[in-house]
């Protein structure tokens, strides 16, 4: 019996552009998602955030980020690129750690072009056995960053001041509904808020009660958008202690009201 085409898709492709213009803060904004996310960018240049450390980025630029892992990407005008959406699959044998490759062979280059273009295909076709040629496409897909690591190690720097920013991250997206401030999370870390938050700044250039309050903004917007929650329930949900603050933090960080952001903006 042929697959159900109507089911949801654990892959999905979309162009730069197009995430940039759907809302640049669902991407430019600290968020992390159930599935790995592959970013491969062809064209301009900025700074990506992975696990609150930002590094620079440039054509031909591979980023991989793994599933519940806190990332942030500029999205200039001029930048193109693809982000290609894996299910959070052990069989795939995804990196467990995020890279940021510059891939300057030619050969490469053109291999994860086509991998990509193959699951969009596919995606958009929805025949017979796609599931099976989606997972056959994800497993080239893994192979060529198996393969790219490999042509690459050693260049992939890990900077041991940033681990503290690392594990901040870690610590940050398991427990950001809980209302917890930034001593809280220095407390587990066994330093000094002033530290974390200098450490922070040196390796996203912000520092981490900056980081936290992006993350938990964003949340909220995405709450707001995608579900019926009175803006009540969603400070509750994301650990404030009253409706009232929710709207002033809200505010400080959107320029609107929660009810005003909800609203679709008049054209």
């Amino acid at each position: 019996m042929f697959e159900n085409s109507h089911r949801p898709i654990a892959h999905s492709v979309a162009s730069l552009g197009k995430l940039r213009m759907q809302g640049a803060w669902k991407v430019e904004l600290l968020h992390a998602s159930p599935r790995n996310r592959l970013y491969w960018i062809t064209r301009g240049q900025g700074r990506v955030t992975v696990n609150c450390i930002t590094r620079g980025y440039g054509p031909n630029t591979a980023v991989f980020v793994p599933a519940r892992v806190p990332m942030a990407l500029e999205l200039a005008a001029q930048t193109q690129g693809l982000e290609l959406g894996l299910p959070n699959d052990t069989t795939l044998e995804m990196p467990i750690d995020p890279f940021h490759l510059r891939v300057s062979n030619i050969e490469s280059q053109a291999a994860l072009t086509s991998h990509i273009e193959k699951i969009e295909g596919e995606i958009a076709a929805r025949a017979p056995a796609m599931d099976r040629a989606l997972t056959a496409y994800s497993l080239l897909v893994s192979a060529w960053m198996s393969r790219e690591l490999a042509r690459q190690e050693g260049q992939i720097a890990r900077d041991r001041a940033h681990r503290l920013a690392e594990l901040f991250a870690e610590r940050m997206e398991a427990q950001f509904r809980t209302g917890r401030g930034v001593a809280d999370y220095a407390e587990q870390l066994q330093v000094t808020p002033t530290h974390l938050s200098r450490v922070c700044r040196e390796a996203a250039g912000r520092p981490a009660h900056a980081l936290l309050s992006e993350r938990v903004m964003y949340e909220a917007r995405r709450l707001l958008l995608e579900t019926d929650l009175p803006a009540r329930e969603v400070a509750e949900q994301l650990g404030f202690s009253s409706p009232a603050y929710f709207t002033r933090a809200f505010s400080q960080a959107t320029g609107r009201t929660p009810s005003a952001f909800r609203k679709p903006r008049p054209r």
